[in-house]
């Protein structure tokens, strides 16, 4: 799949369609995309609006939100969505994935970010330096196959179970319960 690309808004609308055929529940098209509206304002966990002013307060971290989406979804969202409004100065970038039209966890993604915060993604100490932080341990396995640091979130606390990848980089740099754990844990270990 990471090969396959398709606009990220087109694949959360089928998966929305997708989820609704799967619970036996019939919208109509203007009430779906309503939901895909409210897409844009989701709430977030209680703990990033403490994180977010944590990660405020240090000049020395250069924040960036990195995903799937597309710009103008995820733009629509950090400065839509009440809870991230508020933080949306917290980040320097937006980078996506629909330049290089392939999907987390391909390794290309990675090296676009990298070229995106102005690191060689050739360079093993430029990938060393940076940090992925995710609750998705596809996206840390990713991070970590090109030489990234990563912090996951295990809110649940059930500990990384991912054996995909074996090895030093088969797992996270970090394991946080919390978003507010983060930035102590990137300082600690940068």
């Amino acid at each position: 799949m990471t090969d396959q690309y398709e606009d990220f808004s087109k694949i959360t609308n089928r998966s929305l369609k997708h989820a609704l055929a799967e619970s036996k529940v019939s919208l109509q098209d203007n009430d779906i995309e309503e939901l895909m509206k409210a897409y844009d304002s989701l709430s977030t966990f209680p703990d990033v609006g403490p994180a977010l002013e944590a990660l405020q307060k240090k000049d020395n971290l250069y924040a960036v939100v990195f995903s799937n989406g597309t710009h103008s979804m995820v733009s629509s969202s950090v400065n839509n969505s009440p809870d991230l409004k508020p933080y949306s100065s917290v980040f320097k970038d937006i980078v996506v994935i629909e330049e290089i039209k392939k999907f987390k966890p391909a390794p290309e993604v990675y090296y676009h970010l990298a070229r995106k915060v102005g690191k060689d993604p050739k360079n093993k100490s430029d990938m060393g330096s940076m940090w992925l932080v995710s609750g998705n341990p596809f996206d840390v396995v990713g991070a970590r196959a090109v030489g990234m640091q990563a912090a996951w979130v295990d809110r649940a606390g059930n500990g990384w179970q991912d054996a995909l990848v074996a090895g030093e980089h088969g797992g996270p740099t970090v394991i946080v319960k919390s978003l507010e754990e983060v930035v102590g844990a990137v300082s600690k270990n940068a």
